[in-house]
């Protein structure tokens, strides 16, 4: 199975309408948006977001469904010049609308604009782009290990691969407590040995996930990165490489932590990768990732992770 390259002939601009912007822990938040005409879309890939642009006169110069843009306040933080890439956390569809989830974590200017934004507020969306995570039909487990902002692709991935008939084990790592962008329900309590999962988050509910809890600083869960809980896991709860296929998105150090060990022990797995990107389409080249490839003489070259990605095969990339 391979993760396969997007279709950009799905790829539209269109305006989105922020239905809800809400807090789910100290410095992250959920966006949810309706777009109408959405694109067939699939868990791995995401949305391109920015600003509608407004000329200097507040007219509207690129609306695509002829009414005017809303106006950018001065009193609000400046949206960013580029567009910024955010995986999709849920996606629902209503009639013709689809209601698409974010999450992001505040940390610059991009993600201050969205911060500020309300309902009603329109922004300008670029998706779906990229490829989707592959579901084996022949693997019956799949974990997914995520880190912070990692996180949200796990939420609709967890979905596709419970109605796929997969028992599923989420595990879910951050910086503390107050960092992790999840609602726990605390009984049973997270296992601070991460050698059992239990079903203790709501975001993972309908997929009846088990779930282990990390956080760096011990204030919840697992005391320790989520690679060392899932060592841990995987130490108590031994099963066949045949059998498992592993899904991780995250800071890279932890891609490339997850990647490697599951590599070197014959397991499945796929890293969700994450670039700075200009276009979202493949027209800047500024993405790229390094990807093994023996028809180089170097053995390797790059690819991109917006059209060749962002989910590829750990077993392909070139950490260093």
């Amino acid at each position: 199975i391979q993760t396969g390259r997007s279709d950009r002939a799905n790829v539209g601009i269109r305006t989105a309408h922020v239905e809800e912007n809400a807090s789910v822990c100290r410095e992250h938040l959920r966006l949810t948006l309706r777009v109408s005409g959405f694109a067939d879309a699939y868990p791995g890939q995401f949305v391109h977001l920015r600003p509608e642009e407004v000329a200097s006169d507040g007219h509207d110069n690129r609306a695509d469904d002829g009414q005017a843009a809303v106006d950018l306040h001065v009193d609000q933080p400046t949206g960013p010049l580029l567009r910024r890439a955010f995986s999709i956390a849920g996606l629902k569809r209503v009639a013709d609308d689809a209601f698409i989830d974010v999450m992001y974590r505040v940390v610059g200017t991009a993600t201050r604009w969205m911060a500020a934004l309300g309902r009603g507020d329109r922004i300008s969306l670029l998706g779906p782009v990229g490829n989707r995570f592959p579901i084996d039909q022949a693997k019956p487990v799949a974990w997914l290990i995520a880190g912070g902002v990692g996180l949200p692709p796990m939420f609709w991935l967890a979905e596709a691969l419970e109605q796929a008939g997969k028992r599923v084990v989420a595990m879910c790592g951050a910086q503390s407590a107050d960092l992790l962008p999840l609602t726990i329900d605390l009984a049973p309590a997270p296992s601070v040995d991460a050698k059992e999962a239990h079903p203790a988050v709501i975001e993972f509910a309908r997929s009846e996930a088990g779930v282990v809890i990390s956080t760096d600083d011990g204030s919840l869960g697992f005391h320790g990165h989520v690679g060392s809980a899932m060592e841990a896991y995987h130490q108590a709860n031994p099963i066949d490489p045949a059998d498992l296929v592993v899904y991780t998105c995250g800071p890279e150090v932890m891609l490339e932590c997850i990647g490697t060990y599951c590599v070197q022990r014959g397991i499945t797995c796929y890293v969700c990768m994450e670039r700075s990107m200009a276009c979202g389409t493949g027209l800047c080249q500024s993405c790229v990732v390094p990807i093994r490839d023996d028809a180089d003489p170097d053995g390797w070259s790059y690819r991109l992770c917006c059209t060749d990605g962002p989910v590829f095969d750990a077993a392909e990339v070139v950490w260093k």
